[in-house]
């Protein structure tokens, strides 16, 4: 009982005020408009129309928000277009969004259907009060008006229409407030082209930043073998080359030789395995996220707490990126944050079917992403519909959460 209550007091707060802000914004943005495109030919009118779609964009949003009054949530807000080019261009683009004239409209139309919804609403809950109050008023009522004619079981008949009016009048506020928050959702929530639209802008920059990701690492292995192994296993021919030349004439010279090859062989070996440990760890394949991130906590120079709790292992890819945003985000505290200890938390958000890497360390913060490994790693997040926050502070501390989708 008390729930419905509760219930019919803010459908009632909804309809109400939805009344008195309706009036509003038809006034404002009526006038706002019509000021500045009457303004317009002296260029005046241009900052004025600005300030009015940044007054009817704060207005939606407010609108947004107060649905969720009877929604039990708020309206979800478009994406915005992403543009480039001059300050005219943006705000032309601002101007012309699908979803920003969808505001625009449901902001004048809110006022004559917030005036006739309050209206119907109002009027039903003041003759209700005026039904229920009328036993209480009779007495102080004039003696020749129609209340003070009334006698007591015309009163009690006036308070029983009353009980039974409220009752009617609960119900009605309710249709009408959800009618409200339906249309309200209607103009306000982005519709499926939109929604699309947005959804491919986004994935053709992901995938744009996949494949330069993907190329920066193909070159920085090139760059590695070239400038490592590739030397090394040179050298050792020429080393074995020498030694053999020599195997007849100077054996304890040829033996030297071979010494130097067999050295500089087992340093291309490290060099080959830790290569192959950046492109995809082993031990990620073979035993899981868990294991390969305690692998990197131990080789980190600062002691590194880990937690990780899963109970499944998650897709291969995500697998992977989650071990990449470890990886990266504690080679950036061994070399630059200063740090003393770091953590690592990794867990599976079961309402949103995400992995989420958390990666924390005590350190002198001010890390940016720009021009970072983690640039790289945000836009092979973003590829997977991912998403990284990195929050990093001058002064400290730094933290970074990555949400991967690992739904099966």
């Amino acid at each position: 009982m008390s729930s419905t209550i509760r219930a019919a007091g803010r459908e009632f707060l909804y309809v109400s005020v939805g009344a008195l802000l309706g009036l509003l914004w038809c006034v404002v943005l009526i006038s706002g408009l019509a000021a500045g495109i009457g303004a317009s030919v002296a260029l005046v009118g241009f900052p004025l129309l600005a300030v009015v779609l940044l007054v009817w964009r704060w207005a939606a949003n407010t609108e947004r928000d107060r649905a969720a009054l009877v929604l039990g949530a708020p309206i979800r807000r478009p994406e915005r277009p992403s543009t480039s080019g001059g300050l005219l261009a943006r705000w032309r683009a601002r101007a012309t969004d699908r979803a920003t004239l969808k505001e625009l409209a449901y902001l004048l139309l809110l006022g004559p259907v917030g005036i006739a919804s309050g209206a119907i609403v109002l009027g039903l809950w003041a003759g209700v009060a005026a039904a229920l109050a009328a036993p209480a008023l009779a007495s102080a009522a004039p003696a020749g008006s129609l209340l003070g004619r009334l006698d007591t079981a015309e009163l009690a008949a006036v308070l029983a229409g009353g009980v039974v009016l409220a009752a009617i009048t609960i119900v009605l506020t309710h249709l009408v407030a959800l009618a409200c928050a339906a249309f309200a959702d209607g103009l306000l929530a982005p519709d499926d082209r939109a929604v699309l639209a947005a959804r491919v802008d986004r994935l053709e920059t992901t995938r744009a930043g996949a494949v330069e990701s993907a190329d920066a690492r193909l070159r920085r292995v090139e760059r590695d073998l070239h400038d490592g192994a590739q030397h090394r296993l040179a050298y050792i021919a020429m080393e074995l080359d020498r030694a053999r030349s020599k195997l007849a004439s100077d054996p304890q010279a040829a033996d030297a030789l071979l010494g130097r090859a067999h050295a500089e062989s087992k340093r291309a070996m490290v060099e080959l395995r830790e290569l192959v440990r950046g492109i995809h760890p082993s031990v990620l394949t073979d035993r899981g996220l868990d294991a390969a991130v305690s692998g990197l906590a131990e080789r980190c120079p600062i002691p590194v707490e880990v937690v990780v709790r899963l109970d499944r292992r998650p897709p291969s890819g995500v697998e992977t990126a989650a071990y990449y945003v470890v990886a990266e985000a504690l080679t950036n505290v061994a070399r630059h944050a200063q740090a003393h200890r770091a953590a690592v938390e990794i867990h599976t958000d079961d309402e949103s079917l995400r992995l989420v890497v958390e990666v924390r360390d005590d350190g002198s913060g001010a890390l940016r992403t720009p021009g970072s490994g983690l640039e790289g790693l945000g836009q092979r997040i973003e590829a997977l519909d991912g998403s990284l926050v990195i929050e990093s502070p001058t002064g400290g501390p730094t933290s970074l959460r990555a949400e991967l989708p690992c739904a099966s």
